[in-house]
């Protein structure tokens, strides 16, 4: 019996010393669970937990055109990602749910002076990040907003803007040579090109959005497994906490954000941040909102996204509004 009772203590002390996602009993696999983020502004939304160790997750930070194969594959049980991508792949049957929306809008146009207009840009030559992903789409429906007509070309066209799709890496030089009037990048990519080339911010995409369709839009957000957020709720209920506890850490903390994302670099890979400080992390909009709080906002974008057609195809770029299973209930 003495043997009996010592064993009990024995367990019940040790569920109580390990933390979030090594207790003992719950629901489902007690496994590590991996997270996977982009480089960028989406690695900034975790740099805390990078930082300070949260027991039970790997964090990876991978170049921003993995991170959708990734998910896909099911190497992520969560992942940051653009919510364009991750509304795709949940509309085409993949088994995530989004859990938060983390970062909205961190997209800024440089250009050769401030305070540009959408109309300022007939005529002129545009290079813009991420074809067909967030960056494009939330320009494309602003230009829609406005009657603005574009199109994809090298050269400028009377009347209408002139889209150059690339990599900031290419987007900056081309832009210092003179070959773009104007490049849409986001931070930490605006600070970047406007210490390499002299430009200034010329137009603040959050602002034009909020001026013509009232409100904030999301742009990336953490999503989960379906199953695990299914057989784990309250491990995945108390990381979701965990993450908004941290909101504003990387801003007071830019020096050691940047080292948390350096550190966590999927092996062969290093960052694309070059600095990181308080102003830069401002400008990332960085904020935790949980799914049921940014549902209508998610939804209203969605519904723009579904009415805008990919180029050349004439079909949707979103092909159905995601409906409410895509929404995590905690």
């Amino acid at each position: 019996m003495k043997k009996l009772i010592s064993t009990i203590c024995a367990t019940a002390m040790s569920c109580a010393l390990v933390l979030p996602l090594t207790a003992c009993g719950g629901d489902g696999d007690k496994d590590t669970v991996h997270v996977y983020m982009p480089d960028g502004a989406p690695a900034i939304s975790l740099a805390a937990l990078m930082d300070s160790g949260y027991d039970g997750f790997d964090f990876t930070v991978v170049p921003s055109d993995e991170i959708a194969g990734v998910v896909s594959a099911r190497t992520a049980d969560m992942a940051i990602m653009p919510i364009d991508a991750a509304a795709k792949l949940y509309n085409s049957g993949t088994d995530i749910v989004m859990l938060s929306v983390n970062t909205h809008g961190n997209l800024y146009m440089v250009g050769g002076q401030e305070n540009v207009e959408l109309d300022d840009l007939k005529g002129k030559k545009l290079g813009v990040i991420g074809q067909g992903s967030v960056p494009d789409n939330v320009l494309r429906m602003l230009l829609k907003d406005a009657d603005i007509d574009s199109e994809i070309s090298e050269d400028a066209v009377a009347g209408k803007v002139a889209l150059t799709y690339n990599a900031a890496t290419t987007l900056i030089p081309m832009f210092k040579r003179g070959e773009l009037d104007y490049i849409l990048l986001g931070e930490p990519a605006v600070t970047t090109a406007v210490n390499a080339t002299g430009g200034k911010i010329a137009m603040d995409m959050q602002a034009q959005w909020e001026e013509a369709f009232d409100g904030q839009f999301p742009q990336a957000c953490l999503v989960a497994k379906g199953s695990l957020a299914k057989n784990r709720k309250s491990d995945v209920n108390k990381f979701l906490n965990a993450v908004k506890k941290s909101d504003g850490w990387a801003e007071l903390n830019p020096e050691q954000a940047l080292k948390a994302v350096e550190d966590n670099m999927k092996k062969g890979n290093q960052t694309t941040l070059q600095t990181l400080n308080a102003t830069i992390v401002k400008r990332c909009n960085i904020s935790a909102v949980s799914a049921s709080d940014s549902r209508n906002e998610c939804n209203a974008y969605f519904e723009k996204l579904h009415e805008l057609t990919a180029y050349g195809l004439g079909t949707p770029v979103l092909a159905k509004v995601p409906d409410d299973k895509f929404y995590y209930k905690g």
